[in-house]
Parts: structure tokens; C-alpha cells; sequence
């Protein structure tokens, strides 16, 4: 979150170049689509190993020279959960390289080009649903997608929620508000949860209401060891909260092409 002081200004002043198009949701296997959720058909879809990892990272929208950090840090990772992904040619080669399936929510069109969270995996979700919510300032929305993966040993799928959370709400409902769509989802789902990415919590007050909605949902945070995340004001910015599942290993690895930490996590079926 750099610059946050002037981040405001700088949106207002990019929002003249934004649309908000009706194609919500993209992938790699079906053009743009408005609808909220889909089911991908797919024979032969390969499930989640019962130990596997995962890579969440605010990648900036790729203004940094992002990729030889994605290649340090990828190690064949079982799930990539990107924020703030513009769907750019580039990254789509890229995705395509390392033999992922993709989903993303465009939150917005900058330039007549997606941006948005994005999650990639070897197999295709069973599932995947993408939500957009308007800043309260801006006007311009913040994404959540929701995807269900096939998991070896559970009964149920994994249900994946990548998260770019609302940033200038200046009461928390908004804020609150993203974090009850999420609710939604995973309140009585009884399957293994993986709630991961940029959470802004950049006050005491947000990490308030953070922590409130982490205990009503039973999750756990995975504390990265060593934590280097991206921190304002001493709050880290980004997270990865869980149920349902044995953490293996956590950790986080400082960037120079993006203004955040990513976060690396290996879990398994319990």
C-alpha cells in the first residue's frame, strides 16, 4: 500500500481512464462472462494434492519487473492467488508457461484492460464465483472470487476465497460488509476454507473488526515465519486465514516490483 497519503488523489485522478464493464469474470478456458458463478466442464480434472502450497501476492498490476520474483518464489505451487492482476498479455504467456488454469474478476477495465484478483491452479475449480464491491470514495469497486477445488482425501472440496479488501472506508462498513459476502460463503460450509490476500488492515480499528469476523468464522491466521510482510502503521497489510486443514509451513518474502510482501503456505488435509 505505497503511498497511502496520496494513493486517494491518484485514483480520483486515474478514474476518468476506468470502466466498470458487465463481463465479470475471465479465464483462460471461456470468454468474459457477466454472470456471478460458473461450473467449468472439464474431464479428467485433477484434484489438489492432500498436501499442497500456495503463493498469495498483491502483484501491483505488474508495474514492477514482477517476474523473476514470481519464478524464485513460485516452486511449483500448487495455487497462485494474485491481487491486483491486470489480465495483460504477458501474464496470461506467463500463466500459460507454468501450466495454470486461471479465473479473475475484473473489478474494473483501465485502459480497456482487466484488473483484479486472479487464481490459478493445475486443475479447474468445480466451482468459481466473482463479486465486486464500490469503494465508498472512489466509486471504484474492489473484487473477491471464490473458487472450489477437488481436494485427495477431504470429502469436500477446498473452498478458496482470494480477497482484495475495500481500503477507504472511513466508518468500516463497507469494510464489514465485504467481509460478511464472504461470510456467506463460508459460514456453514463444511469443508476446508482458505480466506487469503490483501486485507488492508492498516489500523488498529480494521484489525478490530478483522479479528472480530476471524473468531465468528473459526479461522486461524497463518503466521509466516520469517514475517516480512508489507506493514502500515505496524499492521500488516496482507493474510492468509484457514479452517479445516494442518498448516505445514508459512512464510513471507519481501519485494522489489511490488509495494507488498508475498506469502507462501504449504497445508494439509488433516
Amino acid at each position: 500500500m505505497r503511498r497511502l497519503t496520496t494513493a486517494l488523489a491518484a485514483v480520483l485522478l486515474l478514474s476518468g481512464c476506468i470502466e466498470v464493464s458487465d463481463k465479470k469474470l475471465l479465464s483462460d478456458s471461456a470468454p468474459p462472462m457477466a454472470r456471478e458463478c460458473t461450473r467449468p466442464s472439464v474431464q479428467n480434472n485433477p484434484s489438489l494434492p492432500s498436501s499442497f502450497s500456495l503463493l498469495s501476492w498483491n502483484i501491483y498490476k505488474q508495474q514492477g519487473d514482477w517476474q523473476p520474483e514470481l519464478d524464485q518464489w513460485l516452486n511449483n505451487s500448487d495455487l497462485l492467488l494474485l491481487q491486483e492482476a491486470r489480465a495483460s498479455d504477458e501474464l496470461h504467456e506467463w500463466l500459460y508457461q507454468q501450466d495454470y488454469h486461471w479465473f479473475q474478476v475484473a473489478a474494473f477495465n483501465w485502459h480497456d484492460v482487466g484488473n483484479g484478483v486472479l487464481t490459478a491452479a493445475k486443475g479447474q475449480p468445480i466451482q468459481v464465483c466473482g463479486q465486486r464491491l464500490l469503494e465508498p470514495v472512489t466509486r471504484i469497486p474492489k473484487s473477491l472470487l471464490f473458487s472450489y477445488y477437488p481436494l485427495q482425501g477431504s470429502a469436500h472440496p477446498l473452498l478458496l476465497v482470494n480477497l482484495h479488501a475495500i481500503n477507504f472506508s472511513l466508518r468500516g462498513r463497507t469494510y464489514n460488509g465485504q467481509l460478511a459476502m464472504i461470510s456467506e460463503k463460508i459460514g456453514d460450509y463444511a469443508g476446508p476454507v482458505i480466506v487469503a490476500g490483501d486485507f488492508n488492515r492498516w489500523n488498529g480499528r480494521r484489525k478490530g473488526f478483522l479479528e472480530r469476523w476471524v473468531a465468528k468464522e473459526q479461522l486461524t491466521e497463518a503466521l509466516p515465519q520469517p514475517d516480512v510482510r508489507t506493514r502500515f502503521w505496524g499492521y500488516p497489510l496482507d493474510g492468509v486465514f484457514y479452517r479445516g486443514l494442518a498448516l505445514e509451513q508459512a512464510k513471507s518474502m519481501g519485494s522489489e516490483a511490488s509495494d507488498h510482501s508475498a506469502l507462501h503456505m504449504r497445508f494439509r488435509v488433516p
